[in-house]
């Protein structure tokens, strides 16, 4: 029966790490591809707009060493996707020196793809003057301020850009921003199998064994899972014998970031699992089956992502007991707000143009804020952060000061004592956050099938 074995060693590089001894152990399942998630969205969009990695060079570099000596071992087709976590030139080179340093220290050289997939920007603002791009579940069409503003856009690919350079026959492949289930499908359907299943496969493992439970007594904090495709399923299963999966942790994490159970949009159409089984095959494994690949008969489209730096940031974190301060804490807001834009008016400062201004309440509705749905309670105790982002570092920080003697001194009704009603948290008190960067591109860029518009190069590491 013909079949394709993907691992997937965890759920993003140099985040959680590899455990090597279980990455040696899942080899052994004769893999015809190894694929791993590198990046993603999800830290935010300092990384993307500053071009900084959000893991731990040293742990990305471990986990780059056990892949690759697996390599030797284990001559697989290997595709690393969202390179050095958001995928732009900068998160590229950070990942490939990594790589470099390893392959020299293996003594060793490997011959990796590079999949780029950063847009060049005066390519974007041509489209947008004749055509309307339009928002990723919001309503803002894309602009050339947008662009211009961007440090960088990237487009998020999905298995056509993969295959493109699979088919230079490299070691490794390293992308730019990936599709996280495209990784694990591009190979499987280069080789002819179902688009949906394999999609629906790379869905499931993306993020390594948080698709399954540890057994107790396990000592291995995560393990690579193995998913074996097949013409009509597929089944999924830890590599180690500590692990297993059922089908609750399957879909489980099939739910992940999903805001329809049912269908998710790729590149180029959509991943239809309305018809899907899930079921447990052996007391360690699931089969899963029904997956289908739906092609957009319209446009082939990819998600651009791009961040624009809005200033620096300074944080004042203090808490609050005092039932009072408590209860009057709108009050105290809106008084320390009006206080700093009196005192900063006059100098030609406007706030939500020069600065800004912004108040998280832990305790109350500091997760979702204008969309919580739960009824005001009185807690015992808040929890309360003043953001303050400037132009430069020096504005938030001073704007910062003043702001939290306005919050920390004021009379609120009710109030018993002149000081002593809340706690700081750290000394110093104010806290340089550095650049602050907002998404201000996340939008659909209808392009040709043929992926022409990605870059695919082959560089050699270790040499």
């Amino acid at each position: 029966m013909k079949k394709h074995v993907v691992i997937s060693p965890t759920s993003c590089m140099g985040l959680v790490g590899i455990h090597e001894g279980a990455y040696k152990k899942a080899l052994t399942f004769d893999p015809d591809a190894v694929a791993v998630d590198a990046g993603s969205l999800d830290p935010g969009p300092y990384y993307l707009g500053a071009g900084l990695p959000h893991v731990p060079r040293y742990k990305m570099k471990e986990d780059c060493r056990i892949m690759m000596e697996g390599l030797l071992t284990n001559k697989t087709t290997m595709v690393m996707g969202s390179a050095g976590g958001s995928g732009g030139h900068k998160h590229i080179k950070w990942h490939l020196d990594i790589m470099d340093e390893v392959a020299k220290e293996m003594g060793k050289t490997f011959k990796v793809a590079i999949v780029d997939t950063t847009l060049d920007k005066e390519y974007l603002k041509q489209r947008v003057r004749k055509e309307r791009i339009e928002g990723c579940q919001h309503d803002a069409i894309l602009t050339e301020e947008a662009i211009d503003n961007a440090t960088e856009i990237v487009a998020q690919v999905g298995t056509e850009a993969l295959i493109k350079a699979l088919d230079m026959n490299p070691d490794i492949v390293l992308a730019g921003r990936a599709c996280d289930n495209a990784c694990f499908a591009a190979d499987a359907v280069r080789k002819g199998f179902d688009k949906g299943l394999a999609l629906h496969l790379g869905k499931i493992v993306e993020c390594g064994s948080a698709c399954a439970i540890q057994l107790p007594g396990s000592k291995i904090m995560r393990t690579p899972m193995v998913a074996t495709l097949y013409e009509d399923h597929f089944i999924v299963e830890p590599a180690t014998p500590d692990w297993i999966c059922t089908v609750r942790s399957v879909t489980g994490h099939e739910l992940y970031e999903r805001t329809d159970p049912h269908i998710q949009a790729e590149p180029g159409g959509i991943l239809d699992m309305s018809n899907v089984e899930i079921t447990q095959h052996t007391e360690r494994s699931v089969k899963v089956s029904g997956s289908r690949w739906r092609d957009d008969p319209h446009s082939y489209k990819v998600k651009l992502e791009g961040a624009e730096k809005v200033g620096h940031r300074c944080l004042f974190i203090t808490g609050a007991r005092d039932p009072n301060f408590i209860r009057n804490i709108d009050w105290v807001i809106n008084f320390t707000k009006q206080r700093i834009i009196d005192e900063f008016s006059p100098k030609g400062l406007v706030e939500g143009k020069d600065y800004y201004v912004i108040f998280r309440v832990y305790g109350r509705n500091a997760v979702m804020g204008e969309l919580e749905t739960k009824e005001p309670q009185s807690p015992h105790e808040l929890g309360v952060i003043m953001e303050i982002i400037g132009k430069t570092q020096e504005l938030a920080h001073e704007i910062s000061y003043f702001g939290k003697y306005g919050m920390v001194w004021c009379n609120y009704p009710g109030r018993t004592t002149v000081s002593g009603n809340v706690g700081y948290t750290f000394s110093p008190s104010i806290l340089d956050a550095g650049e602050a960067y907002q998404l201000n591109v996340h939008h659909l860029l209808p392009i040709d099938k043929d992926q022409s518009l990605f870059d695919v190069k082959i560089v050699e590491v270790g040499k």
